[in-house]
This record gives structure tokens, sequence and C-alpha cells, in this order.
């Protein structure tokens, strides 16, 4: 009998197929039996000094199989033949072993010296942190690059204790944050701190332009003892943003991509069409919607005249965003290079807006002999897309809280825009954004070249002169064609407005900066003695150019050039000039890596202030005691290092205008010689040529330790931080002033206190590793002195002894509720008085007012301070995982102690939106309602009622990643290549409805574009 067996289109005899089977169970067999036969390893870690390290890890690569030493530095594992066996701990470099027999091993690890003598960017140079005298935070880059963001400078919140950055929305290509350190120290607007990428003074805004993939590291100075190097620009804090730089490996090319979904973080609830009509007739005491109309728009039978829309989810969309990072890096012994370019698009979250950028860096640097040689090159084109209205402000996110009503579809089903219901509510109090959003062109270009060449020579051992020169280049265009007024049409179609005029306006702005820095360092050691000396030379020169033309009567709205004009010609211009001029230096001691001193100085000279006071100096001195490299700290095994510092010193603030000391001519004035009239010149503002800086004292105490061979890192600072001098415009009388403005005055002074906290943990055992840390800080703000003046600003106030833009307003002690609340009274000259409101009997519903000045009636002489916009305190911690090639991490950020406006309209003059927590307003049949009456003007003062608790905890970011390190990339010419998943601002626990509560505290009407949630899938590739 001749049986065989069929496999796919094969047939094997069943003696084959049998002799197939035994021969693979024997493999099997055998080697099962090769991974029992283990191999005892045992042996001793120590390190570089002979002594021996507890709690080392050694694993079996590519197993689960470990152990750690023992508290002799001991261990003993079994584990397959010709094994890797991996050896590491904490600030150590690993090292990797084959076994192929059983042994015995003496393990020596090497200190890490990336870990141990970690360095710092600092002012005009770097430093080992273990050396720092000053209060220095720094975030490594390679820890937040992956963030799915638009603006990188919001990969920096929450991760520097004492630094608040506060998001004042994310509309697409305007989304720069507000960047605070250490508080706000000036009454000016500008208080922005000095930001230097590679060496080069620029802006906030710019580090929003940085590709994350093309930064290396970022470190913020806080105190004078590492910010007063840089003189008066640094009253503010200054932030270092270090770019990558080439290598002497050979060329390693890198792509870094991802793809991010974007929503709105909050949206308002607004309420039903219907419930919004019966708001409607309680504000004024009718019923303009009849009960008719409020059925239809509960029951949506006659959407043109009676509909149901939510402006907010018409407004705002899901958009996408994605971009595309490719960097090379590599060089030989005596060229480095790094280049790198990027493409970022994103659709806006709000429809009709998105930004697009692209970007170059080139960073080269040569040694020659006794001669290195370096250039940097960078760039930038940007254009964002945006309606000709603008978004924030009286724009288009008041349209949607003020001017718009649910009542009014978005189009008719004819195809026009809605712009009113099936009332007579008048088109002119309603706007329409999306009609807005639709009309007219704006093209918003942004272009950015900075280039930096320099030179530094070894003149002798320890001696080292550097020179540079960089050029700064940023020109912005915006050309906006607003069309004739387009017509209004009910649902019928009839025409309800007239056409207006067409025009176009081409606005230009253009920076050019010229920066010399000459720098001279000497460092020598004798024995136990380490000195250092910088000394060096800078000066700078920036001019701006601004020019405005517009035009109108364009016969039709499709031509967009300034020759198709017809009619009012305008053209502006004006231009600033500035320049500065500096001499600094620096002096640091070590003495046996125990005590630390330095001493800073630079003396600066600028053409923002009058000739007697054009110079100022401004010194620091600081000192630190490393206690754990006594003789009697040996012992202490547990803690790894102890360090305390204190410093004192002075810095300067040039962001006071150009032309502050001095009288300025405008050429608005009419003259007539005759019948003839004549353009003239005349003065805006007394001079005062006494002006000189505002300057800021910084005392800071602070302590760094960590522990058990650093897996626990800690750091505290406490400081004082003052500004005197600072300029304002004080009252004067008007018969000396007449039509001109007041001069400014050195006459404000300015306190901010405070403390910060960050503590850090990292592990790793085997293959599996973690790591958390967390942060805290807290700062008080105080106005010391403004000579009795009082600045009052809308709802905000700056008093001596109170914090810089306090909340103003009445202080509201509830609402009407009973009779008996309408009959509280008091004392007036002896008699008992009813209390009144502006002259008018409050109704139960209204909001109750504290009378203050205690005259029985609230005026707006009853208004007080009623908050401060600063948080009390900063909070961050962080969760990181990893085991083999998975990793996953977490960051949380929040705020505490922090109140804002939410202020709302109760009168519906405009027949603007109500959010759902007017549902639980006053009435008969609810008398505990949260919210009051609507109706009364009075209502909407600005009081405390309006001020909701704005505290808040949000998962900033959250990772996971996987990475491909498998030999067969190999063949590919693929290092390793790591896919993630990625998400920011996914979740916000807050107590504030209906807005996002981060936002700065400027903000009282809800205007600011909605933050962003964004889910990103990424990639990035090695080769």
């Amino acid at each position: 009998m001749n049986m065989r067996i069929t496999i796919g289109n094969r047939s094997f005899r069943p003696s084959t197929l049998l002799l197939l089977f035994c021969f693979l169970f024997s493999l099997q067999i055998h080697a099962e039996s090769l991974q029992t036969d283990k191999l005892t390893v045992t042996g001793v870690v120590t390190d570089s000094r002979g002594e021996t390290i507890i709690g080392a890890s050694i694993a079996e690569v590519g197993t689960t199989n470990g152990t750690i030493t023992g508290i002799d530095g001991d261990f003993s594992i079994q584990v397959a033949p010709n094994a890797t066996l991996r050896f590491s701990y904490i600030g150590y470099k690993d090292q990797e072993h084959v076994i192929s027999r059983s042994t015995t091993l003496k393990i020596v690890l090497e200190e890490n010296s990336e870990m141990i003598d970690e360095v710092v960017v600092v002012g005009y140079g770097t430093q080992k942190k273990a050396n720092l005298t000053g209060s220095v935070s720094a975030v490594n880059f390679k820890d937040v690059a992956s963030m799915p963001v638009a603006n990188t400078a919001n990969m920096l919140q929450g991760r520097l204790p004492g630094v608040t950055l506060t998001n004042n929305g994310a509309q697409a290509g305007k989304d720069n944050p507000e960047i605070r350190i250490r508080g706000v120290g000036t009454l000016s607007d500008n208080n922005d701190p000095m930001v230097l990428i590679d060496g080069v003074e620029s802006s906030v805004s710019q580090i929003s332009e940085i590709p994350a993939d093309d930064i290396e590291n970022v470190s913020v100075l806080k105190d004078a003892a590492s910010a007063s190097i840089y003189g008066v620009r640094a009253a503010n804090g200054v932030i270092l943003v270090t770019t990558k730089r080439g290598t002497d490996q050979k060329p390693q090319i890198t792509y870094a991509g991802n793809v991010a979904v974007q929503q709105a973080t909050v949206l308002p609830d607004f309420v039903h069409s219907a419930d919004w009509a019966q708001m409607y007739n309680e504000a004024h005491g009718n019923n303009f919607y009849t009960d008719e109309m409020i059925r239809k728009l509960r029951d949506g039978s006659d959407p043109d005249h009676f509909a149901n829309t939510d402006w907010a989810d018409a407004m705002f969309r899901t958009a996408v965003m994605h971009q595309h990072h490719l960097s090379v890096n590599g060089g030989s012994k005596n060229v480095h290079y790094m280049m790198s370019t990027q493409y970022f698009h994103q659709d806006g979250i709000l429809k009709n807006t998105a930004n697009q950028r692209f970007n170059f860096r080139s960073n080269l640097d040569a040694q020659l002999g006794i001669v290195k040689l370096g250039l940097n090159l960078s760039g930038s084109k940007q254009s964002i897309d945006e309606p000709i209205t603008s978004v924030t402000g009286d724009g288009l996110m008041r349209f949607l809280t003020w001017y718009t009503r649910p009542t009014v579809p978005v189009q008719y089903s004819n195809g026009h825009w809605g712009c009113v219901d099936g009332t007579s509510l008048s088109q002119s109090i309603f706007k329409n954004p999306l009609d807005a959003m639709s009309q007219g062109h704006k093209d918003n270009e942004h272009y950015r070249f900075d280039g930096k060449f320099f030179g530094e020579i070894d003149l002798m051992k320890g001696l080292k002169f550097r020179s540079s020169l960089a050029y700064k280049y940023y020109m912005n265009d915006v050309s906006t064609f607003s069309p004739k007024n387009a017509l209004k049409y009910d649902a019928e179609g009839n025409a309800l407005t007239t056409p207006g005029n067409n025009t176009l306006t081409d606005y230009h702005y253009l920076q050019t900066t010229y920066i010399n820095e000459n720098i001279l360092t000497y460092d020598v050691a004798l024995g136990n003695h380490n000195l250092s000396l910088m000394a060096g030379h800078s000066i700078q020169a920036s001019r701006t150019d601004v020019n405005e033309s517009s035009k109108q009567g364009f016969p039709t709205d499709n031509l967009w050039e300034m020759n198709a004009g017809t009619s009012n010609d305008k053209v502006t211009g004006y231009a600033n000039e500035n320049s500065l001029q500096s001499f600094f230096g620096r002096i640091n001691y070590n003495f046996a890596d125990r005590y630390l001193l330095e001493m800073n100085i630079r003396h600066d000279g600028s053409s923002r202030l009058p000739k007697s006071d054009r110079y100022a100096t401004f010194p620091s001195f600081s000192g630190a005691w490393i206690i754990t490299n006594e003789k009697f700290m040996e012992d202490v095994k547990y803690l790894t290092s102890l360090k305390v510092r204190a410093s004192w010193g002075m810095l300067g603030n040039q962001e006071i205008g150009d032309y502050a000391y001095t009288s300025l001519l405008s050429a608005d004035a009419n003259y007539y010689f005759g019948s003839d009239k004549q353009i003239g010149l005349r003065s805006k503002a007394i001079a005062n040529d006494k002006i000189k800086w505002e300057t800021t004292t910084i005392t800071d105490f602070g302590l760094d330790a960590s522990f058990w061979q650093g897996r626990i890192t800690a750091t505290f600072d406490w400081f004082d931080k003052e500004t005197s001098d600072i300029l304002l415009k004080l009252p004067m009388p008007t018969s000396y002033l007449g039509t001109l403005d007041a001069p400014y005055q050195n006459a404000g002074k300015v306190r901010n206190r405070g403390w910060e906290l960050s503590a850090n943990y990292f592990d790793r055992k085997g293959d599996f590793s973690w790591q958390a840390g967390f942060s805290l800080s807290a700062v008080r703000n105080k106005i010391i002195d403004m000579k009795g003046v009082e600045n009052i600003s809308n709802n905000t106030i700056n008093r001596e002894g109170h914090p810089i833009g306090s909340y103003y307003g009445l202080k509201a002690i509830g609402i009407y509720r009973t009779e008996a609340d309408l009959n509280r009274t008091t004392i007036v000259n002896g008699e008992e008085k009813v209390i009144t409101q502006f002259g008018s009997t409050p109704s139960l519903g209204d909001i109750m007012y504290e009378d203050l000045t205690g005259d029985g009636n609230i005026t707006d002489d009853d208004r007080d301070i009623i908050g401060n916009p600063f948080p009390k305190m900063q909070y961050a911690f962080n969760l990181g995982f990893s085991w083999k090639n998975f990793d996953i991490s977490m960051f949380w950020q929040g705020v505490g102690g922090v109140y804002r406006y939410n202020w709302d309209e109760t009168i519906i003059s405009n027949g603007g939106n109500k959010t759902s927590r007017w549902l639980d307003r006053y009435s008969a049949d609810n008398v505990n309602g949260s919210m009051p009456r609507l109706g009364n003007l009075y209502n909407d003062k600005y009081s405390s009622f309006w001020l909701s608790k704005a505290d808040y905890l949000r998962l900033k970011n959250l990772e996971l990643g996987y990475t491909f390190k498998q030999q067969q990339l190999v063949r590919f010419g693929i290092q390793s290549i790591r896919l993630y998943l990625a998400g920011t601002n996914l979740l916000t626990f807050s107590s504030l409805d209906d807005y996002d509560p981060e936002k700065t505290g400027t903000d009282s009407r809800n205007d600011v574009h909605p933050n962003a949630r964004t889910y990103s899938f990424g990639v990035n590739v090695k080769f």
C-alpha cells in the first residue's frame, strides 16, 4: 500500500514525515537542555576608587533574569551560555560582558561624566551644575521634543520652578504665551524676560519658531548672580536657548514627524434658543418672544426664522496639524556640522485660520590648530491665515458672546448669511462671525533670518579670546483687503443694508539688529585653587521701520493691488533706532570643590537714557559651600551631595521706550499763514532728561542636595526681588501741562518674594526603569511705592501695598432674596437709611453690594480691591516608566489660589448668547438661584460676584512609545525607529465651567481664543 500525505502542493510518505518530526523534536530537546545548562556568575561591583556599590543592577540582556548587588557589592546570578550581562547604576556608565563559562568577575563602573559633571548653560559660557552659585533651572529637550504643540515655548510650561507660562489661546500662528520669571517686577507693559538663542538676543515669540528637535537645552537665569552679566536687559529674568551642534562621528540622519488632531479644550455651553428667548423677555420685561415663537424655537419647525444655533460649535472645528523635521549631524575630528529643516502646517481650530512655516538651521564648527571658527545660520518663512476681523479683543470671540443669539441661523435656506430672526430685532445689533470670517482677504507673511560668525583663539594655556558678529533680520508684511460692506438679507431675500466702500491696507514692518561681542577668558589651577576670569565688550544697534498705506474706491472686490484704488489715499510711517554698549566681567573662584565664589559686573550704556545717566553699573556676588566634600561628611553614605548657596545682585530694565527722556515732535498741528493752512510740528509731552534705569535688586538663598548616588535630587530657593526707580507718569496741574502729556519720573517700587522647591527620583532594575518628580513655587507681588498715586484701568488698579493689576470693583455680599434683604439699612448722619444702588431701590434677585463709604448709596466710590490676579501656588509633577523598548510618561501642571473674571451681561442689550449657568437664575420660583435676575444694569458692574476661582490641574502631556532596534534594520541603514502616541491638555480639573481656566488676568469678557487639546501620532527615525 503506497499511501502519501499531501501538504500544500507537495506530497510526502508517512515515514518521511515521521523522520522529520523526530528530527525537529530532538532539536527542541537539545535546545531545552542547553537552556537548562545554566552558568553561575559571581563577583563584586566597585567604583573607580575601589568602594563597593550597593544596589547596582545586573541583568541578562534579552531576558527578565536579573539581580542587584548586596551590602558588600557582591552578586550571584545564573545565566545561559554566551549570555550578555549588563551592569548599571545611577551616575555610572553601563558595562556589558559576554559570559561563556562560569566565572567570578570584578566589575569597576566608570562615573558618567554627563551626569556627575552635568553642564548648564549660563551667561557667556557654561558651568558644571555642581559648581553653580546662582539660581539656574534647565530643561533638556530630549525629554519634551515629541510633545505635539504648535508653539515650542509651551513645552516649558510647568517644568521650571519660578517660571509662570500662561497661554493666551491657541489661535493658529498667534498663540504666543506670556512668560513671567519670579513675578511681575515693573509697572510698565513689558515684563517679558530677555531671550538669547545661541547667544544672540531674540524674543519670546521667536522661541515658538524653533523646531523642538533643533533645541539641545533651555536654561533660565532667575537670580541676579546668574543674570547680572546681562545688565540692563535682565531685570525680568533671562532665558538661554541652545541649539544642537555637530559631533565628530559619522553622519547621522534623523527624521521626526507627527500628525496631530486638535480640538478646543472647552467651549461655552450655550442655552437652547427657546430658553434664551425667555431670558430675553425677562431682561426686557415684556413678551417680545411670544409663546408661539418660543414653541417654534423649541420644535424647530421654522429654522429660517426661529433657529437653535450653537454658535460656538459653528465657529470651531476639529483640525489637523502636522510637522516634519529632517536633520543631519556629524563631522570629523576638526569639523562638526548640524543642518536641519522643518515643515510645519496647522489648520486652526477656528474656521478660516491656519499657520504654515518653513525653517532651516545650520551650525558649523571648525578647529584649525589653535583657532576655532563657527557659523550659525537660521531662518524661517511663516504664513498666517486669519480673518480680516480680529479674533480676540473686540473681535470674533466677542461676536460669539455678545453679538450673536441662538434664534438666528448661521445661513438661511436661500444661502444668505443669517442676521435677523423672525422678530423685529434689528440686524444692526447682530454680528454673524461666520459671515465676518468669510469676507475679505488677508495675507500675513513673516520672514526671519539670523546669522552669527564667531572665532576663538588659544593665546596661551588657559587664555582664550573669542569674537563674534551677529546679524538679525525680521520682516512682517500684512496686506488686508476689506470688501464693500456685504449686503445683509433676511430669510425672504430682502436687502436690509446698503453697500459701503472697500479698502486695501498694506502694512510693512522691518527690524534689523547688529551685535558684536569680544570676550577674553582665562582659567588657571594652582593646587586646590581654581580661578576663572572673563572680560568682555559688547555693542549692538537696532533699527525698526514701519510703513502703512491704504486706499479705497476699488471698482470690484477682486482687485487687491494699490493702483486699483481711486480715493482716500493715506500713507503713514515711522522709524526707531536704539543702541547699547556694554563692558562686563566675571570672576569664579573654586577651592577644592568645597568653597565657591563668583562676582559679576556689567557697565551698560544705552541710547534710551539721557547722557547724564546713560551708563550704569550692575554688580552681583554669590557663594556656595559644598558640604559633602568636607572630610567630616565622608561617612555619610546616603547623602551624595549637599550645597548651600547665597547671592545678591542688581539688574536693570531698559524696556522703557526709545525716547522717554526727550520731548517728541508730532506733525499733526495746523498753522495758518493768511488763508493758507500749513502742517506744523508740536510737542506732545514734557521732557525729563533726569530719568535713569529701573533697577532690580535680588537676594537669593538656595539649597541643592542629592541622595543615594543621585537617585533623588532636590533644590530649594528663597528669594527677595525688589525693583526701584520704576518710571511713572505722576499727575501734574493742568495749568502746568496744558495739552501736553506728563513726563516720566523714577517714582515706583515693587517687590516680589517667594520660594521654589523641586525634587526628582530615578531608579532602574534590569530592563525596568522609572522616574518621578515634582515642583512647587509661590510668589507674592506687592507695590511698595507709587508716591501716593493710584492707577485705575477699567477693572484693575495699581495701589501701594497691593499686587500689580489687582482686581478692582464692588464687593458682592450676596443676592437680594427676601424683603428683609431689600430693607437692609445703614446709619448716615445719625439716621437710619435704606441702602440704595446708584440712587435706585434694588429689586429681589439683584446683586447685593457692600456699602464701603457708609453713605447708604452704592456707587463707584464703593469700589475696592477684590482679588489678586497672581496664583498663590504653581505646581507640576511627572511620572515615567520604561521596560525594554516600551516607554510611557505623563506630565501634570496646575495652579492654585487664582481668580479670573467670568463677567457676563445681564441686560442682554445686544442679544448675546447665555451659558447654561443662567438656567439657575433668581426668580420667584427659584429664590435660591446662583445667578442674579436679568434686566438690571447695575448687576453688570464689575464686582467680586463675577470673579471665579480658576484653580486647575491639567494633564499637560501623555506619551506612549516603542523603539525598534532590531539588527534587521541595519541592513536598511536604520539605527532605530521610535513610534509614539502623545496628547496634550487631555484632562483638566477645574471648578470653572464654559471657559478654559488658563488665561491672563487682563481678560474680563472671555474674549480669548480657546486653548487646544491635541492627539498625536509620531515617528522618529535615526539612519
